[in-house]
């Protein structure tokens, strides 16, 4: 009789892909831990993490023996949040002192705007009047502030920390404000506080992009998505002054560049000084497989796509992702093109044409391309409705009416988000039907295959705007192509 098997007698692997589909996701939230206090546990009910120690089912998985806490600790590990606090870059020292670093795939850099100019002493007085808490919360801020930038501190362990995340795949940065840098901001505003004392998040992210592109280059890290939903235009004037060598070899480390701009300014000549750099960088940039490319949608950069992109292609690019522009229809024809026979996803968010039609991109997109699954049109328009709508409602549009503002999201996480769920109901000449999603698995067949007899003629494009229920509808009727199921069977 053959001895009985027991789970000791499986592979390193195999116990590891049980113990994943038993956590119900590969890639889990962090687990409480000393390094690691943000990641709150499922069914915690928002408690702090400390408070359940080692009570998951991964840590006490881990506990069981030697052999199972090494095959845990990677799962435990492999996320990692570093906010710019004297706390934050201590639990990254211990994450170092414990030889967990190895183990980090998705680093997430999450920092404040700094506090800039002078008189912040009597601006933080005149806050004590009505709340000392938040007075004493920026005391404290400022002066961590103050003794990481004065110690280099952040490039530091930024650069210890980089080099040591061996599995590195993911470097995301973050804008972080919250409800104390809030009420500063109304104070400053109202009581004209301070002199020139500001809350500033131009040198926060100039400092934090140069600081990880010099970790990032002197590890042996490749392959590296890089995120940052929220980037400061002037952070990339460190892009003038670094010599073309640097710029090259940081391309090359990115499989995945997902960038959005934010700005009170116009853009339009600030980028255009950029488009010697930028083409250095994505001329070195071959190994990228998505790229995302955003500016503000209520101020849309006003500049020729190729001033940017330089008619370069990327041959192993499956994701293409553009938001905030005035474009002509032929520019965004000539860049979906170059890519036609590779692209599995396209976002074109917030773009509006000012010469051209929408219906002569989409044709395009549904004739010419041999493997789309996914398509995002979110708020495209054109230009004239977009400015006659800027207009009529300046508040709304913000940037796009000449005004300003002042962000106070606290974290922007997706440069594209989701479309909330709507039942999309088309009047008139539209069919009427209510997609599920923007991907080819995610609408009925029965909506497919009624939009696979209509042509690009019965779309309803006028040329003057474009509907939120025409976009779904565009959205489908694009993905509703035979020609990548045909070169699928092929």
């Amino acid at each position: 009789m053959d001895k009985p098997r027991h789970i000791e007698d499986l592979a390193d692997e195999l116990i590891s892909d049980i113990l994943s589909f038993l956590l119900g996701s590969d890639y889990p939230s962090p687990e409480p831990s000393p390094t690691s206090p943000h990641g709150v546990p499922p069914n915690s009910n928002g408690r702090s993490a400390q408070t359940y120690g080692e009570k998951s089912d991964l840590d006490r998985f881990r506990l069981v023996c030697r052999r199972f806490r090494r095959i845990g600790t990677p799962q435990k590990f492999p996320r990692f949040v570093l906010r710019f606090s004297s706390d934050g870059f201590r639990r990254l020292e211990d994450l170092l002192d414990m030889q967990l670093a190895c183990h980090v795939r998705y680093f997430t850099y999450m920092v404040r705007p700094f506090y800039q100019g002078s008189g912040w002493s009597h601006t933080l007085d005149g806050i004590d009047v009505d709340n000392l808490p938040v007075s004493a919360v920026h005391r404290h801020r400022l002066q961590d502030q103050k003794s990481i930038v004065d110690a280099d501190l952040d490039l530091l362990l930024l650069r210890r920390a980089i080099a040591a995340f061996s599995s590195l795949q993911q470097i995301k940065l973050l804008r972080l404000q919250d409800e104390a840098d809030e009420h500063l901001l109304d104070c400053i505003h109202e009581r004209s506080l301070g002199g020139t004392a500001r809350l500033d998040w131009e040198p926060a992210c100039t400092r934090a992009v140069t600081n990880l592109s010099i970790s990032l280059l002197e590890s042996n890290c490749n392959s590296v998505r890089f995120v940052g939903p929220q980037i400061s235009p002037k952070a990339t004037v460190k892009l003038l002054q670094a010599p073309s060598t640097s710029l090259c070899a940081l391309g090359a480390r990115l499989a995945s560049l997902d960038v959005t701009f934010h700005s009170v300014a116009n853009l339009s000549t600030h980028m255009e000084t950029l488009s010697s750099p930028f083409r250095d960088f994505f001329l070195a940039a071959k190994n990228l497989t998505a790229l995302h490319l955003g500016f503000p949608a209520n101020a849309p950069l006003d500049l020729a796509l190729e001033q940017l992109f330089h008619r370069l292609q990327w041959k192993r690019l499956r994701t293409l992702g553009i938001q905030g522009w005035r474009l002509g229809s032929e520019e965004i024809i000539a860049l979906i093109r170059r890519h036609r026979r590779q692209l599995r996803d396209v976002r074109l968010a917030s773009i509006y044409l000012r010469s051209g039609r929408w219906r002569d991109v989409l044709s395009v997109l549904h004739d010419e391309m041999d493997h789309l699954e996914h398509i995002n049109l979110r708020e495209i328009d054109y230009t004239n409705h977009f400015d006659a709508s800027a207009i009529a409602n300046p508040s709304a549009n913000g940037n796009a009416a000449g005004g300003s503002q002042t962000p106070t999201l606290a974290i922007v996480v997706q440069p594209i988000p989701d479309l909330p769920p709507h039942k999309a109901v088309l009047n008139g000449d539209y069919l009427s039907f209510a997609p599920a999603g923007s991907t080819r698995h995610s609408l009925p067949d029965a909506t497919l295959e009624q939009l696979r007899g209509m042509t690009v003629d019965e779309l309803g494009d006028d040329g003057v705007r474009v509907r939120y229920e025409q976009r779904r509808f565009w959205e489908a009727w694009v993905l509703s192509s035979q020609r990548s199921n045909v070169l699928r069977r092929n």
